[in-house]
């Protein structure tokens, strides 16, 4: 899938929900998505991480798990709440998204921009998370919300309107999946097997091979994960359900040099042993959690092949899959960048010989003004 456009009629659409509801926009952001950083690392000195593997990796053809296609579930009797800036279901949460034209231009001209700064020396690939509620809500629910924005629509717009750069569509390969426990039910985030679909899109654009799920990583799962939506909830007990974090640990290497805010460095895992973590902070396995600057260097590559992650929260799931493809992997979290650093996207991509810059971010992040501001500060 190349290229999508959206076409008038939808972006009125955008504008008219916009204009008409009131549900928040860039206050309905899970709060968890902008304080996290560091909070595992700080509180669990004591936690041992897992032991390293080392293995070779393969860039022969995808293994990707089996889709199960199901019949649309029957809601009837279902019960359905609005709290705040969340819609429950059961026993499953869904933020709102709104569009928000003005960021989502400032968005867009920020990514054109990198195309721009990168032209000539990286390939630079941006993809736009959607979240659970136009992926895995049932239809029958989700037709009847109409004080949302439609996020197919919304992601085809900014991405539409970028030129310079290579365009990664997520939303109907997440729909493709959207039977299978790709988004967590009391947390805003998506899985690692979400992810991972996600990463074998970015792969086939990038046209460079892919990392295999079975030769490459090895499974663990940690259970008792109640996350931010059950939080934002107030603990409402219809959420007291907890979700199991599955996370790939990339067999090249577990080890993960991470600047903190503050400057200084941790020895970390890029898949933490999180078992006996507090139970809002188990999502916090995959790289630490958010970090200003973080480096993985793969001992089985020495093609000093290099790859740069512009990331919120949602990229800590995707970065352990690009382990097996880099020599190096650049995870630079743009919220906090600016802590540690003044450099700005041309220096880092110059400093480090990044081949490939892949934007990461979700839809709601695309809505909020200061993570745009952040964004395209460093985007010079």
């Amino acid at each position: 899938m190349n290229s999508k456009k959206i076409t008038a009629a939808m972006l009125a659409s955008l504008m008219l929900l916009t204009a008409c509801s009131t549900t928040p926009t860039e206050s309905s952001v899970p709060s968890t998505e902008i304080t996290t950083e560091s909070s595992a690392i700080l509180t669990s000195e004591s936690e041992t991480s897992e032991t390293e593997t080392t293995a070779e990796s393969t860039s022969e053809e995808t293994t990707e798990p089996t889709t199960v296609e199901t019949t649309e579930p029957d809601m009837s009797d279902v019960p359905v709440e609005q709290l705040g800036a969340l819609l429950i279901v059961g026993d499953t949460a869904y933020e709102y998204y709104n569009f928000v034209r003005s960021t989502a231009d400032q968005y867009i001209t920020t990514i054109n921009r990198a195309g721009s700064v990168c032209s000539g020396k990286a390939n630079v690939y941006a993809m736009i998370i959607p979240t659970s509620m136009d992926i895995t809500l049932p239809d029958s629910v989700r037709s009847t919300i109409t004080n949302v924005s439609n996020q197919q629509d919304a992601i085809n717009y900014m991405l539409g309107s970028m030129n310079g750069v290579n365009k990664v569509y997520l939303y109907d390969t997440m729909r493709a999946h959207k039977s299978e426990y790709i988004y967590y039910r009391n947390d805003h985030h998506w899985t690692a097997l979400g992810a991972w679909y996600a990463y074998q899109q970015f792969a086939s654009i990038r046209g460079r091979g892919s990392a295999s799920l079975t030769n490459d990583f090895t499974e663990v799962s940690f259970d008792n994960f109640r996350g931010s939506f059950y939080n934002d909830s107030n603990k409402n007990p219809n959420l007291n359900n907890p979700d199991t974090v599955v996370a790939y640990r990339p067999n090249a290497t577990n080890r993960i040099d991470i600047t903190q805010s503050d400057g200084s460095h941790l020895d970390w895992s890029v898949v933490t042993d999180v078992s006996t973590w507090r139970s809002d902070s188990k999502y916090n396995t995959f790289i630490g959690g958010d970090n200003p600057w973080s480096v993985i260097t793969n001992p089985n590559k020495n093609d000093g092949s290099a790859c740069l992650i512009i990331k919120d929260s949602f990229g800590n799931a995707f970065t352990p899959f690009l382990v097996p493809d880099y020599q190096y992997v650049y995870v630079l979290d743009f919220r906090y960048y600016k802590k540690i650093s003044s450099n700005k996207l041309s220096q880092v991509v110059s400093q480090y010989n990044i081949r490939d810059v892949i934007f990461c971010n979700n839809i709601s992040s695309t809505r909020n003004q200061g993570l745009i501001d952040a964004l395209s500060e460093f985007v010079q």
